[in-house]
């Protein structure tokens, strides 16, 4: 039997520290920061970056579609595509403008959709002949310095690009800084509705667009998500507040099913954060899951329902969202007592110290990966029921 006198939780005082790491994409050991510059304080200097050209190939059959410039920013999440990013890098220090150096490079971004054909193909011999830095992201985990390439208008569609239907469309706001905010479709139904964010409905048949903001969605979700449907989808829009939809915005969703509605006297300034608890290195930690285009700015949804369930099994997180913690479980049990008891004293730790912070009763909830309630599943931008483990818990 485990031995629980050995029991040593995590140091929660330094879990509820904010963490203060950025996203630096560095490839070819070249930093470029979120995209447009990178500054680097041990040798006082900065680099910066401009876009010279941009070319973008989707793949089919393992050969290259080159998509009209117009079109550039338009995916499809069935698909995989391949971005040229053409850049002039200078190298200036601090405080004047010496150019220490001028390069020119030139960079690869091969991705692939979240419902595109498993794992990545071989690059084309065009490409994969010169030997090339390349970078492979998947939808959903896309650097900043990706998602600033296309100037905020980046935009993911369901599907292929040879059959979008003419049916409504439903796209959620993703994003925090203006040049990286991105749309992603979810499915047309109520439930897919969020209150912490803002969404977009396009009609293509009427060649309209309705803007649907949730009693949560800040100031920044609202203008953020204005300014790009009508970049994508024009100025001729109507904008809809949760609670006051009319029957036009309604009929558009293919049900009208019930969706999680945060208590009013619910204060939502502030990112939730998420903690896997492991032993992986042999003494038990919690490590912080963080997005993949954290910023300054709030972030109603910084991680995904993948963080969960491709941890490996068995597993369980921590979850923090502000005066309720959660913590889930996956579908293997742990029979390690000693792990379980940390699991437990850590979250009780952490609530007591975090109540003590927001001066407010912080509540601890459990949950089990195939039964999670509304209340958590809406803690992620999109949820997709797994029966399969579902039938798994039930045996």
């Amino acid at each position: 039997m485990d031995n629980l006198d050995s029991v040593e939780p995590c140091d929660v005082d330094q879990m509820l520290q904010p963490s203060d790491t950025y996203p630096d994409f560095v490839i070819d050991g070249v930093h470029f920061g979120r995209g447009d510059a990178y500054c680097d304080k041990d040798t006082s200097t900065q680099l910066k970056h401009k876009t010279i050209k941009l070319k973008c190939w989707r793949i089919v059959n393992e050969k290259l579609e080159e998509i009209e410039d117009k079109l550039i920013n338009n995916f499809y999440d069935s698909e995989t595509y391949i971005v040229q990013w053409n850049l002039i890098t200078e190298h200036f220090r601090f405080k004047t403008d010496e150019v220490l150096s001028k390069n020119e490079n030139r960079i690869y971004f091969y991705w692939k959709g979240d419902a595109a054909s498993k794992g990545f193909s071989p690059l084309p011999e065009s490409i994969e002949k010169d030997n090339p830095p390349v970078e492979r992201i998947t939808q959903w985990a896309e650097p900043p310095a990706f998602l600033h390439l296309f100037n905020g208008t980046f935009i993911v569609h369901n599907g292929r690009h040879n059959n979008l239907s003419d049916e409504p469309h439903l796209y959620i706001l993703r994003g925090e800084m203006e040049k990286e905010i991105h749309l992603y479709e979810v499915p047309l139904k109520k439930e897919s509705l969020r209150s912490r964010t803002s969404f977009a409905l396009f009609n293509p048949k009427e060649k309209s667009s309705a803007i649907w903001h949730g009693s949560k969605s800040s100031s920044r979700c609202r203008n953020a998500i204005k300014k790009a449907a009508e970049q994508l989808f024009g100025s001729d829009l109507t904008e809809v507040a949760e609670g006051f939809e009319d029957e036009t915005f309604l009929q558009s969703l293919l049900n009208n099913g019930d969706y999680f509605i945060n208590p009013p006297d619910k204060i939502v300034d502030y990112t939730p954060r998420l903690f896997y608890l492991n032993k992986i290195t042999g003494s038990f930690r919690a490590t912080e899951i963080e997005s993949s285009h954290k910023s300054a700015y709030l972030n109603p949804f910084p991680f995904l329902q993948t963080h969960l369930y491709s941890a490996e099994q068995p597993a369980t997180f921590l979850l923090d969202d502000h005066d309720e913690i959660w913590i889930w479980q996956g579908w293997q049990r742990d029979e390690d007592a000693n792990f379980k008891s940390e699991c437990f004293c850590t979250a009780i730790n952490y609530a007591k110290q975090k109540s003590k912070a927001i001066k407010k009763l912080v509540k601890i909830q459990k949950v089990i990966a195939g039964f999670e309630p509304v209340n958590f599943t809406n803690l992620f931008p999109v949820w997709d029921k797994r029966e399969d483990i579902v039938q798994l818990q039930m045996k």
